[in-house]
């Protein structure tokens, strides 16, 4: 820091002393020293010095020895701007601009920016000079170069507030004046955003592309190739735009490379040629970055009709270019298969184990779950939890949640502390299945005894409010019993219904039962609705409860047959009360001609599943030898099992 006792006090009038300053603050300014800076500035102020006061702005809005202060900042740019200063108009103008400082003022910015660009030129033939926005920060010299570059951006930001509509009504002719303005003078973003806006239109697009290449970038132009071939806010015009792309290819443009390839790849816009397209891919493997061929890649077998042996290619060609990242991409490829090629999980684990050698993050998490799961490799728990550790290190929160079903689920690894430990970081970093893990487990105090329902409710509730659709099921499920909270069965069936419009069948299922058996007076049609839904996705206790509404007819016209047929499917996965009603079904001949052997099949299969009317028909029938060989005592046990477990009719019963 400089002693400046030495400085005189009270107003400056010598504008050389004022000048002599400003030039020592922009010396420490280039130099960082930005107190001694701020010092010097303040000498310089003390008389009209419009870049000094800029100057000073530009500390405040910036931070550069002082505390950042955007009111203070314009208030300094404001000072200059009223002495004409054209660069701090803009710099207050930007102010006026940001939306987040709470300075916003649209109409005192077009103000600011119409005073800076209305200046008298001092030379119209200036050659037009390349530049991109102004660094305020590093621009102390009021040079040809620095000065044309704020009289554009003045220009591009005029453009931009009248296409944007923030001064009036939108207005594309003013807005493409200023911009063209900009552009001319060379500033970069304006060329750009004429080249790339399709509000421009695309003659002007193609014009301002070309400029752009100037710069370097060819992006815009093949941007403007691609409407042309596709019919994007332009007429289409595919010879114009392969040959913009053919050119730029020829010229050794790896981007237009890959673009054209892909045309010649997938027949589009022009006939299919593999040796051409082969020809542009091989090119652009040694011009482009291999993130785009990878891209190219993913692009070419997850389109509608997949062209799987370029993909291949495409990516190889990307992993040979250096990017490792599609060695998981070829992995993926071969796990799910595209098109008329089949699934080869052998072959994806060999490309994921690739890709995890070389330390490819989401390698190490796909190694992980084909280990987890024995996809194309034997499955090894423990050898997959050594994998995800390490994608979980480098923060692959998924990899805490499987880390977590591991340790919770698997019965060779049990560690409930640890499985807990593991969902509570996947849910810290917003894995909302591991909200759902978390309730489950304190709701039965699993790893976390006691159980701690409110806790619970509480992981459900925040998993149904990132829209997890186990989430809302578990919170409709503790509204619905009050667990955790007070029972609430309007909450139950809002929340159900959420969980139900996803998909999920169990919801489906409760929704049914909710109209049908818990609302006063039942809604019988709302309830078969949701059975059948949940039915069609082979929910056994909806195909059940269905087939009941069919037997009845409630809610439904009576059908015996459709609701032999849902008791049917409901049975064949163990739902014993199906299968009673299939052996009464038998007995009496609903829905299916009467067969009182089957219906012994039925009653007693019903029976050894623990279902009480199962029991008791079974029992009946051997009781009474109907269907099978007399057995009083056999009989008499069944019924008394029945009885023991509450059945009015099996307790009242007495032979006869």
């Amino acid at each position: 820091m400089k002693n400046w006792n030495h400085l005189p006090s009270g107003p400056i009038e010598l504008t050389i002393e004022s000048e002599a300053y400003l030039e020592l603050a922009k010396d420490y300014l280039s130099e960082c020293q930005y107190e001694d800076a701020k010092q010097a500035l303040e000498v310089a102020v003390r008389s009209i010095n419009p870049q000094a006061e800029y100057l000073f702005g530009i500390l405040y809005q910036n931070a550069l020895g002082v505390d950042r202060d955007n009111e203070k900042a314009l208030f300094w740019y404001l000072r200059a701007a009223d002495h004409g200063y054209a660069p701090a108009q803009i710099a207050a103008a930007c102010l006026h601009i940001d939306k987040d400082n709470g300075l916003t003022d649209y109409a005192e910015a077009y103000r600011l920016l119409t005073l800076a660009v209305h200046k008298e030129v001092t030379d119209e033939n200036a050659e037009s000079l390349s530049a991109d926005f102004p660094h305020v920060i590093e621009c102390f010299d009021e040079d040809e170069r620095w000065m044309a570059v704020q009289e554009g951006y003045a220009e591009y930001l005029l453009g931009w507030l009248h296409g944007a509509g923030l001064v009036g009504a939108i207005d594309h002719a003013k807005a493409i004046g200023w911009m063209e303005k900009a552009a001319e003078k060379g500033f970069q973003a304006a060329v750009f955003e004429l080249a790339q806006g399709s509000g421009y239109g695309i003659e002007r697009n193609e014009v301002w592309a070309k400029k752009a290449l100037e710069y370097g970038e060819h992006a815009p132009l093949i941007g403007v190739a691609r409407r042309y071939l596709d019919n994007v806010d332009t007429p289409q015009d595919c010879k114009k735009g392969l040959s913009i792309l053919t050119e730029l290819a020829d010229k050794g443009i790896g981007s237009a490379q890959i673009a054209l390839a892909e045309c010649l790849i997938k027949g589009k816009h022009t006939p299919k040629d593999a040796n051409k397209a082969l020809h542009y891919l091989l090119l652009a493997a040694k011009m482009v970055d291999a993130k785009l061929m990878t891209g190219l890649g993913i692009a070419l077998y997850k389109s509608e009709k997949p062209e799987i042996d370029f993909a291949i290619k495409s990516l190889e060609l990307a992993v040979a270019a250096g990017d490792d990242q599609s060695l998981v991409e070829l992995g993926n490829l071969y796990f799910d298969g595209a098109g008329e090629m089949m699934p080869d999980q052998e072959k994806a684990f060999n490309y994921f184990t690739q890709a995890a050698k070389k330390d490819v993050p989401r390698g190490w998490e796909l190694v992980g779950y084909c280990l987890y799961e024995g996809k194309g490799v034997l499955k090894n728990r423990c050898e997959a939890l050594r994998w995800y550790e390490k994608a979980a290190k480098y923060g692959l929160y998924n990899s805490y949640y499987m880390m977590g079903m591991i340790y919770g689920y698997d019965e060779t690894l049990f560690n409930y502390e640890i499985a807990v430990s593991c969902f509570e970081k996947a849910a810290n970093f917003g894995q909302t299945d591991a909200f759902v893990r978390l309730g489950t487990m304190h709701l039965h105090g699993v790893g976390t005894n006691p159980p701690d329902r409110q806790k619970a409710f509480s992981y459900f509730n925040q998993a149904a409010q990132a829209d997890n659709s186990l989430g809302w099921e578990w919170a409709a499920y503790c509204h619905y019993w009050g667990y955790g909270t007070k029972k609430n069965l309007q909450k139950a069936q809002q929340f159900y219904h959420k969980a139900a419009q996803k998909g999920s069948s169990h919801s489906q299922y409760m929704l049914g039962y909710i109209y049908g058996y818990d609302v006063t007076p039942p809604d019988f049609k709302k309830a078969a609705c949701w059975f059948e839904k949940a039915a069609e996705q082979g929910h056994r206790d909806a195909q059940f409860k269905l087939g009941f509404y069919y037997h009845q007819g409630r809610g439904v016209r009576q059908n015996y047959k459709t609701a032999f047929n849902l008791f049917t499917q409901a049975a064949a996965q163990g739902q014993a009360s199906a299968m009673y009603n299939i052996g009464d079904a038998y007995e009496n001949g609903y829905g299916v001609e009467k067969d009182e052997k089957q219906a012994f099949v039925w009653y007693r299969k019903s029976a050894e599943l623990g279902d009480k009317w199962g029991m008791f028909g079974a029992g009946r029938l051997l009781f009474y030898g109907i269907g099978t060989p007399p057995n009083q005592e056999e009989g008499r046990r069944w019924i008394n099992k029945a009885a023991k477990a509450g059945l009015p009719e099996a307790i009242k019963w007495r032979p006869h």
